[in-house]
């Protein structure tokens, strides 16, 4: 769906959604006449988004350093020495799928397609892949 019609279903101007991409919460598909297209799944992530933005107090830039810890190693299944190179591992304030120094695995993954950014998209998820998160480093 265009950006417009996101904007409407969310209650929100087109340009908080065009903040929304800026800032790497959602990566919506790019047509060759460079429209955005955005699917269900994003629309209820940015609805999500709004939810912990205007009710949970929270700022893009915590929604973006929650979504950084989801241990995308665990749903990639990386070796430990790839995990080892990969920023996504090691850094803690960018989400994986913004990232240049990714690991083996996830070098010619497409973004948007990803298990990671899949699983964001149902917010509901979150719970589930943070208590993956303490468990795995632990």
């Amino acid at each position: 769906m265009k950006i417009g019609e996101v904007a409407g279903k969310l209650g929100v101007a087109v340009s908080t959604v065009r903040k929304y991409e800026a800032a790497g919460i959602v990566l919506p598909v790019r047509t060759v006449g460079k429209h955005r297209l955005f699917s269900e799944d994003d629309v209820h992530w940015l609805s999500c988004v709004r939810d912990m933005i205007t009710h949970k107090g929270m700022t893009l830039e915590g929604i973006k350093r929650l979504t950084s810890m989801i241990p995308c190693w665990e749903l990639r299944k990386c070796a430990p020495e790839d995990r080892m190179k990969c920023e996504a591992y090691t850094s803690d304030t960018t989400p994986c799928w913004l990232l240049d120094n990714t690991g083996f695995v996830c070098r010619t993954a497409e973004c948007r397609t990803c298990i990671v950014y899949k699983s964001v998209t149902h917010c509901d998820n979150l719970k589930v892949l943070f208590t993956e998160l303490i468990y795995s480093r632990s």
